[in-house]
């Protein structure tokens, strides 16, 4: 399996379609149907699982606008907010990038931005840490705190 990779839905019969990093300014084409797959490799229809390792790439060396969601397993608000990040993240698709944080597999970066509950989800623009939102928030209030960054 590649590792640096990120995962489209094909638009004509909804395959889903494993794309590598490297290839990503390459034209592609559903391994299913062959129609054309139209995407942006910067930001996924999906949100992406990040940890310690891949932290820095993923998040702070983007150039726009990145939502990280702190969360566990456990959590039960966390288990109802995953599915609505990656509705958000197919909404503002090109526009802003949705990332998730499991706290038990990387809990220096939780201890790094001071996160001491789960949900939070931490919003950064070019790098930098600009938002803070603690809580199973509703979808319109998310929305409202990622206006100003878009």
């Amino acid at each position: 399996m590649v590792q640096d990779s990120f995962i489209v839905r094909c638009g004509r019969c909804g395959a889903k379609n494993r794309i590598p990093r490297s290839r990503a300014k390459e034209r592609a084409v559903c391994g299913k149907c062959r129609a054309p797959i139209h995407f942006t490799a910067e930001y996924p229809e999906r949100s992406v699982q990040v940890d310690e390792r891949t932290f820095g790439a993923e998040v702070l060396k983007f150039p726009g606008a990145v939502l990280a969601l702190f969360w566990a397993p456990w959590c039960g608000h966390c288990m109802r907010l995953l599915p609505l990040i990656d509705e958000l993240a197919m909404e503002y698709r090109g526009t802003v990038k949705f990332t998730k944080i499991d706290m038990d597999k990387s809990p220096g970066l939780a201890s790094q931005y001071q996160v001491m509950s789960v949900p939070t989800m931490i919003v950064f623009k070019n790098g930098q840490l600009v938002n803070r939102l603690v809580g199973a928030l509703p979808k319109d209030q998310i929305t409202q705190h990622l206006r100003p960054f878009l």
